[in-house]
């Protein structure tokens, strides 16, 4: 049965996670199941009538009691990154009511509107990263999940008392940290000469066993980027395998191989390197973010949006032809000294006027990211891009740079793909950030060495925000933020 709802989710769940349990062994597998909560069913019991009828009460709904004087039954906590340090807003928290269909990986058109295993009560994260499950079906082994876009995990509550709070440990509603503990987005990094991308995956959490060369079965998958030099991270440790990357143009020109991925995230190279972005490799970019898929690019990597000259220190040429992907914003491309200067602090606003803009606004005071709230300080920031073209794609984060002149810059955007499509038939999803993220980790370091920092930066948490948003379902960036109803 379809959903109607603005989520934070992806359409397609995945399978119960090892140590989890499974659906063979699950209150699903006997629909009649005896209620051992030790009550009768409450007003629920009958079901909801449904375009196609009233809807037989089964399984956990049988679960469902009614309490007395407005109290219900409920699980309550603060859902956490992987790493178990950040709360995490827009998280889908629900108790299925059927087994849940496994995620294929790869891009994939997941706008919001439906959720598998036929919820039986749904809530999201707060900005404080808090839900609260209302109605939650009594008794022992309670399943429930903890979801945004292919990040899923699955527990079992081991009771759930009758018509009273039972509040959950954050290590038990944390995401996944590996294949083992629940699901995680196949991800691929390309490095590059001046940011250290590859860090923040780590830092929120993901276990070094995922990062791994493209033919292994790790959920992180590595591929050098230009320059290819000393300053970019090109191979693992001798204690992690050793290795070299294979070749990020390589990889950028082939749209089927694109195409494996949920996530791309590319590292900015310290230019735009026009020779390594060659027209095949544009078009498959363009058509990878249409088709589903979700594109982090920093600085530099405006060249997939914006093929013009790089002028300046160490000018590029331009693209031979324009990029594809259609304008949605005004860029300045400026250089030093319209760059900050490296080390200098800027004060970004958030704009908060929209929901989820909203929301960062609160989450960065949450986060101890910012002190005031909408303010986040910036250390190298970029100033290649003046302002989005609304509604085409959203601004998350501006300043002013004084050292342009006080233009504004835009320092995080994001944009659905196909842009000129109408919401219903966006898949995609990119952000770009005009800024360098990574904080005191080292470039060019065989990976995971130059990785020295085990905690974020408030950029860097900005970023996960945005990452953890990247992933979610495809919905209009203006819409509110709701969980989807329950299947009734």
């Amino acid at each position: 049965m379809k959903l109607r709802a603005s989520l934070t989710f992806i359409a397609v769940a995945v399978a119960i996670a090892v140590g989890c349990g499974s659906s063979d062994d699950s209150t699903f597998d006997d629909p009649n199941a005896a209620n051992d909560s030790g009550v009768g069913p409450g007003p629920f019991g009958g079901g909801d009538s449904g375009a196609d009828g009233p809807r037989p009460c089964t399984g956990l709904c049988l679960k469902q009691v009614q309490c007395n004087g407005g109290t219900t039954t409920s699980l309550s906590g603060i859902v956490k990154d992987p790493a178990g340090k950040v709360p995490l807003y827009n998280v889908l928290v629900y108790v299925p009511n059927a087994p849940v269909a496994a995620i294929a990986t790869g891009a994939s058109c997941d706008r919001c509107g439906s959720v598998s295993g036929e919820p039986l009560v749904t809530a999201i994260t707060d900005a404080a990263g808090h839900f609260k499950l209302d109605n939650v079906p009594v008794g022992n082994d309670i399943p429930l999940v903890i979801q945004v876009g292919k990040w899923r995990r699955q527990i079992k509550v081991p009771t759930v008392a009758q018509c009273v709070d039972t509040p959950l440990a954050a290590a038990d509603i944390r995401l996944p940290k590996n294949k083992a503990e629940g699901d995680l987005p196949q991800m691929a990094i390309t490095t590059g000469g001046a940011d250290v991308m590859e860090c923040l995956l780590r830092k929120i959490g993901v276990d070094d066993t995922e990062f791994t060369m493209p033919s292994a079965p790790g959920r992180v998958h590595f591929y050098a980027g230009s320059p290819g030099g000393a300053s970019t991270t090109t191979q693992f440790a001798a204690a992690n395998g050793g290795g070299t990357f294979p070749s990020a143009t390589t990889f950028w020109s082939d749209k089927a191989n694109l195409l494996k991925y949920d996530i791309v995230i590319l590292s900015c190279e310290g230019d735009t390197y026009s020779a390594a972005k060659p027209d095949v490799a544009l078009k498959a970019m363009y058509d990878y973010a249409n088709a589903g898929g979700r594109l982090f690019a920093s600085h530099w990597h405006r060249f997939w949006f914006n093929t013009a000259a790089r002028t300046g220190p160490n000018p590029q040429p331009a693209g031979p032809n324009p990029s594809p992907f259609e304008p949605f914003g005004t860029w300045a491309d400026r250089n030093a000294p319209g760059d900050q200067v490296p080390g200098q602090l800027v004060t970004g606003k958030v704009d908060d006027s929209f929901p989820k803009g909203k929301a960062m606004k609160d989450w960065l005071v949450n986060v101890g990211a910012s002190t005031t709230p909408g303010d986040i300080e910036i250390k190298e920031s970029k100033a290649n891009i003046d302002s989005v073209t609304k509604p085409q794609a959203t601004q998350w984060i501006t300043m002013t740079n004084p050292y342009a002149g006080n233009a504004q810059a835009v320092e995080y955007l994001s944009f659905n793909a196909p842009i000129p499509a109408p919401d219903d038939q966006k898949c995609g999803r990119v952000v770009y950030s005009d800024l360098h993220v990574s904080s005191g980790d080292v470039r060019g370091l065989p990976w995971p060495t130059g990785c020295q920092q085990p905690d974020l930066s408030p950029q860097e948490k900005a970023l996960e925000f945005m990452l953890f948003d990247l992933s979610s379902c495809i919905q209009n960036d203006n819409a509110p933020v709701v969980p989807p109803p329950p299947v009734k």
